[in-house]
């Protein structure tokens, strides 16, 4: 007669299955085996990154144990420029760190690439060095280890919504990572990040096929074939303040047109002649400057006589 501890199903754990920190765990793709194991973690979630539909028998079984299916589709890094995007990263940490899903797993099909690039993004909101960071996910990726997924680990920077009652107890304010509270200031910090960002270089690579991008004609004027431009600043002028006053001066920007597709940028006025108040705010005449054309015509000219002048000598 069996006894309770030989009918009891045995734990199989998940592939590179392992404890990032309290409440969150790694592993590759769970299988009908690895379910009596993942009950006994009294799981949450499940946070899944595959861009691929998760498996019937999964979903089932976590319908049938309560478990909740977050779903982040990502691609996996082996082509350049395939980082998983800073947004999406930002929310997948922001779940992560929510109590009200914990414990969480994490995983994707082998539990390397995509899993190691999150966990590794993670471990910037506990102060890990880089290079423990590295250590860790050379540890899962082996000999299969991407150069992208490091790149993009230490060039990220985490923007994370938290919530005061639910914010887990490893997360560490560092001067890398951003916490906000609400919607609005996530979307305001994401447009932020955008001006400083060595991430976002890539994504705009990739969609102009791997070059520089190239200015073209007006969205509303270019053919069918070409590629439309982003406006750069919102502003039509740019303004800087002048010496010695407060007053301002500004210099129209000019939109890129079929015409004259060169893409025209808002610079700041130089003038050698100061505003001042005494003149009625005012620029003052600036000094007269000899044109760069006539200056060469002129030192042309006295070569050609000092020339002829040591023929004569001669």
């Amino acid at each position: 007669m069996p006894t309770a501890s030989t009918s009891r199903e045995p734990l199989v754990p998940t592939i590179n299955f392992s404890m990032v920190c309290p409440g969150v765990y790694r592993s590759g793709y769970p299988t009908k085996k690895n379910y009596s194991f993942l009950c006994a973690l009294r799981l949450r979630s499940i946070l899944y990154l595959c861009p691929e539909d998760y498996a019937e028998s999964n979903l089932k079984f976590c319908e049938e144990k309560g478990i909740h299916v977050l779903r982040f589709p990502t691609e996996g890094n082996k082509e350049p420029f395939c980082d998983i995007s800073e947004p999406l990263m930002h929310r997948i940490l922001s779940a992560i760190c929510d109590t009200r899903n914990l414990p969480v797993l994490i995983h994707c099909n082998k539990g390397k690439h995509r899993t190691g690039t999150v966990v590794a993004c993670l471990r910037h909101l506990q102060g890990w060095s880089l290079v423990s960071i590295f250590e860790e996910y050379k540890r899962f990726a082996s000999d299969k280890a991407r150069v992208g997924d490091q790149q993009y680990v230490e060039l990220y920077h985490p923007i994370v919504k938290v919530t005061a009652p639910f914010v887990a107890s490893w997360v560490t304010v560092t001067p890398r990572v951003t916490l906000v509270t609400s919607d609005r200031e996530l979307v305001e910090a994401e447009a932020a990040q955008l001006g400083y960002s060595l991430l976002a270089p890539d994504k705009c690579l990739k969609k102009s096929g791997g070059g520089a991008p190239k200015p073209t004609a007006n969205a509303a004027t270019a053919g069918p074939g070409s590629t439309p431009v982003t406006a750069a600043p919102a502003a039509s002028t740019a303004a800087t303040p002048a010496a010695g006053s407060g007053a301002t001066a500004t210099t129209p920007v000019s939109s890129p047109s079929a015409s004259s597709p060169r893409q025209q940028y808002a610079q700041p006025l130089t003038s050698a002649a100061p505003m001042s108040a005494g003149n009625g705010g005012h620029p003052a005449s600036p000094s007269p400057m000899v044109p760069v054309a006539a200056a060469a015509t002129a030192a042309a000219a006295a070569t050609v006589v000092l020339a002829a002048g040591l023929g004569e000598g001669a």
